[in-house]
């Protein structure tokens, strides 16, 4: 009920001069996939809105689409690519830079081009951690060369790769951050060998 009410208060906004639109930020449920992202509790919301536009991000892609109800016609996903900026007007008390992020749209090339390689990048991380005993992530950082800008092991990359092949169920994390493939995550990797011989290709 109260979330009905919201839903006719926001709606009300709609008839200030100049007919705007309003646009109201909700959240999914806890631990939502990308087919579950309606408003936690919103069956009430839902049927007083246009619609419910939805945001998933992988890596540094955001894909915009819609799901559950949408009062217009249907629209193919809307890509955008996230990047990290700075600006030499925003700075900290100590005169440093302030890292901000600008979506930026892309087209179906470019985003096909960036999920090639983020599969690419999940492809190298579970076969370095095949081909090592228990890495942890700086471990497997390391070993694939991968750097921040500050040029210390780019750790926050593979973490984020690491979540998406837990979300797999490829591989888990024990104690002190060791990195361990699961039985599904060995056979991945058994196939990823095999490819690259055939192909040729080399990892990392």
């Amino acid at each position: 009920m109260q979330a009905g009410n919201h839903a006719r208060l926001m709606r009300s906004l709609v008839a200030l001069p100049g007919d705007p639109c309003v646009l109201v930020m909700c959240h999914p449920v806890k631990n939502a996939g990308p087919d579950n992202l309606l408003p936690r509790g919103g069956g009430a919301f839902i049927a007083e809105v246009d619609g419910n536009l939805t945001c998933w991000k992988t890596d540094s892609l955001v894909s915009m689409h819609w799901q559950g109800k949408f009062r217009g016609p249907d629209f193919a996903p809307l890509s955008f690519e996230l990047e990290t900026v700075t600006s030499p007007q925003l700075r900290d008390s100590k005169g440093r830079l302030i890292p901000s992020v600008v979506a930026r749209a892309i087209s179906e090339t470019e985003r096909s081009e960036a999920e090639a390689s983020s599969r690419t990048d999940e492809d190298s991380v579970l076969l370095t951690i095949a081909k090592n005993d228990r890495p942890s992530m700086a471990g497997v950082a390391s070993l694939l060369d991968w750097k921040n800008r500050t040029g210390e092991p780019d750790k926050s990359k593979v973490q984020r790769v690491v979540k998406r092949l837990r979300g797999a169920k490829l591989l888990k994390e024990e104690r002190g951050g060791a990195l361990v493939l699961n039985d599904k995550g060995k056979e991945e990797a058994e196939r990823l060998k095999t490819n690259q011989a055939l192909a040729g290709a080399k990892y990392g």
